[in-house]
């Protein structure tokens, strides 16, 4: 079955987000489909040996604080992703990372929304002063673990966010090959 887009109307929009509702068209009926915009995102796993590091923040959507590897949204006009991740790993864990390694590039939920996540692996680390920018970051607590313990913690639920398991599962496989 072939889909075809008939056009789309813009329903709300937010502080960064916006709401359309897609058109569309197969062999004999037309149907409509609402997506959520987004700008993208970026993430970072921070490690060291067998090391990594989390942050624990409050997640409004979840309702309750999640254990995460630093991540952020891009501003709409930026196409550096590695920049963006160098930002957010200071903001979030106030490091720097001497070695970059793109993870993946994966799609959070299609079914509802277009919003990428690039996921990075910051190792060589060095650690400064922490620049939070939001309510999430400045309420933000680092959180230290080691590898196998991240494992564990995604086996139990402990560890529930999708980019954190996919970039910890990644890391582990790559390390098993080495």
């Amino acid at each position: 079955m072939n889909l075809s887009v008939l056009g789309h109307r813009r329903l709300a929009s937010g502080v960064f987000l916006s709401y359309d509702r897609r058109y569309l068209i197969d062999e004999d009926r037309s149907v409509a489909r609402d997506v959520v915009r987004h700008p993208g995102g970026i993430a970072i796993l921070p490690v060291e040996g067998a090391k990594v590091w989390l942050v624990s923040q409050y997640r409004t959507a979840a309702g309750r604080r999640l254990l995460e590897i630093p991540a952020g949204k891009l501003d709409p006009a930026e196409r550096d992703l590695e920049a963006a991740a160098r930002r957010e790993l200071a903001e979030e864990i106030g490091a720097g990372a001497a070695e970059w390694k793109h993870l993946t590039k994966m799609l959070p939920s299609p079914g509802y929304t277009d919003e990428t996540i690039d996921i990075y692996a910051a190792t060589g680390l060095r650690f400064g002063e922490r620049k939070p920018d939001g309510a999430e970051e400045r309420g933000m607590e680092v959180v230290t673990m080691a590898l196998d313990q991240a494992l564990d913690s995604i086996e139990r639920g402990v560890i529930a966010d999708a980019k954190t398991q996919i970039a910890i599962l990644l890391w582990a496989r790559q390390r098993s090959h080495q």
